[in-house]
């Protein structure tokens, strides 16, 4: 873009949910960035280095646009943000940073390089119990939890590989992602204890675990029960009262798993999509499909692509 109005265009086109503030006339003309998208539904990772911004955070209702939580790795500069009603957060070199676009916060960044994650806020909310703690907190669980170096790592490696990597590669690359930022954001908020499952909520606990370990073959009723830590009675009661039994919960994960591969990576093999759904072959994987579907998985990509 010409120098004279590459920062206009950045702020008002490419900006969401942030209102960024103008420059005075020497920084705009100085002003500078650059960014590599990798966009999927419902998650979107970006690599971006920017000259120095500030602005105001917008609710998703106020911006048009969807609620999303963004969790992000500081490569250069240094960030400060600010949610209404929370605690300040100031992010350096190496720290996650951290932005929810459901209510207002200032935001400001100096000269910087970062890469940021951008996951669904109704996905992290399910995960966390209803409940997404202060952002000061939830960054220093992140900053604290072994769980988050691999995130830090695996945000910056996929970064670095994105450019390269096919297109079946990059869905791949960004599921396991946001499956990874999802499970980190979990683990870590287990030490505030709010995540200490009462007998009511047994099968909410279960369905979690399941959704975690849907991509392992092995994983099933028994293995379920070893991580519940509960009788196989109680386990298959709480199901019972759900109006469903373990088995065909796990089974209904994994076609979930499959079809959402199906339908946002057109091109990866169906032998491999069944793999990554925890089928051991895909005979069963697509028996299964069929029964559950009324179409072949096949059939099912093509309906996607189509609708």
């Amino acid at each position: 873009m010409p120098q004279t109005s590459r920062y206009e265009m950045w702020r008002s086109l490419l900006y969401y949910s942030f209102d960024g503030d103008r420059l005075c006339s020497e920084a705009e003309a100085a002003f500078s960035a650059r960014t590599q998208c990798l966009i999927g539904d419902p998650a979107q990772l970006l690599h971006y280095r920017s000259s120095a911004v500030s602005g105001r955070g917008l609710p998703a209702a106020v911006a048009n646009d969807r609620e999303t939580y963004v969790i992000g790795v500081v490569i250069d500069g240094e960030r400060r943000y600010e949610q209404d009603g929370a605690s300040p957060v100031v992010s350096r070199v190496g720290d996650f940073f951290l932005f929810d676009n459901r209510g207002y916060s200032r935001v400001q960044w100096s000269d910087h390089r970062a890469v940021q994650l951008s996951v669904a806020r109704a996905d992290l909310e399910q995960r966390l119990g209803g409940t997404i703690p202060d952002p000061a907190e939830l960054m220093r669980l992140l900053e604290s939890s072994q769980m988050g170096k691999a995130l830090k790592a695996q945000m910056r490696l996929a970064a670095r590989l994105t450019a390269s990597a096919k297109d079946a590669e990059r869905a791949f690359l960004l599921e396991q992602l946001m499956q990874l930022a999802l499970f980190t954001c979990e683990t870590a908020t287990e030490a505030l204890g709010s995540r200490n499952a009462a007998p009511s909520d047994l099968f909410v606990s279960a369905r979690q675990l399941i959704e975690q370990n849907v991509s392992r073959p092995a994983f099933d009723a028994k293995a379920l029960q070893a991580h519940m830590g509960c009788s196989r009675a109680t386990l298959y009661r709480a199901f019972a009262e759900a109006g469903t039994s373990v088995s065909e919960a796990i089974a209904e994960a994994r076609i979930a798993r499959a079809k959402a591969m199906l339908a946002r990576a057109p091109d990866m093999p169906v032998g491999l999509v069944a793999a990554r759904s925890g089928w051991y072959d895909n005979a069963s994987f697509a028996r299964a499909f069929r029964r559950r579907e009324g179409m072949s998985p096949s059939e099912f990509r093509e309906h996607a692509r189509i609708s």
